[in-house]
């Protein structure tokens, strides 16, 4: 990957999944990681708990990020939701890419360009064990963020990953979130290890 190339991820999720914060994590991970510039656009309506919901990042090495529209052909897909994949806007808006979800179940990879490559994490189930919860919903977004971690993907130049360390997602969680950032690292761990590439 080469230094000028401005990185953009799309993320899916419903309202209450974590996705806006996970897109404000990965840009403070990413810069503690020697990217200069980065940007997190939230795109925020009527929301309710429950709601799809999207948010975008955009990373940046060395060249300063001067679009703040929404990203539109992501390089990286994350969905919080399997349930998200048919809605509008989401599988038929991906181009090319990598696509992340959040599944411990076979996914449908028809839905999806030919040429994406597809990670599936079972970053629920791995919440829930830890007890990782808010009012009893699974918290989904630094976990995720550490499964982002193994994720591959291909440009011009070869294969490459975004070169986040498992070891800032745990300085970030712990700073935002004091002693229950061990435990969203705990889940972040888990999470890589469990990644699967299944396209």
């Amino acid at each position: 990957m080469t230094d000028e190339r401005i990185i953009e991820v799309t993320m899916h999720g419903r309202g209450g999944q974590g996705a806006i914060t996970a897109a404000l994590l990965l840009c403070e991970i990413a810069y503690a990681d020697g990217y200069t510039d980065v940007l997190s656009i939230p795109k925020i309506g009527a929301e309710r708990r429950g709601a799809p919901i999207k948010a975008f990042t955009k990373l940046s090495r060395e060249r300063k990020i001067k679009n703040y529209a929404a990203v539109e052909d992501a390089d990286i897909t994350i969905i919080f939701d399997p349930s998200l994949i048919p809605l509008p806007g989401v599988a038929e808006a991906i181009k090319h890419g990598v696509v992340l979800i959040n599944t411990a179940d076979e996914v449908d990879v028809s839905k999806f360009p030919s040429d994406c490559k597809i990670y599936t994490s079972p970053v629920t189930n791995i919440a829930l064990e830890l007890n990782l919860t808010a009012a009893g919903y699974p918290i989904l977004n630094v976990p995720l963020l550490g499964a982002l971690t193994k994720v591959k993907f291909r440009d011009e130049t070869g294969e490459h990953g975004l070169d986040l360390n498992l070891e800032t997602i745990e300085k970030i969680a712990i700073k935002k979130f004091g002693q229950r950032g061990h435990l969203n690292y705990e889940a972040a761990v888990k999470a890589a290890a469990q990644i699967k590439e299944i396209q």
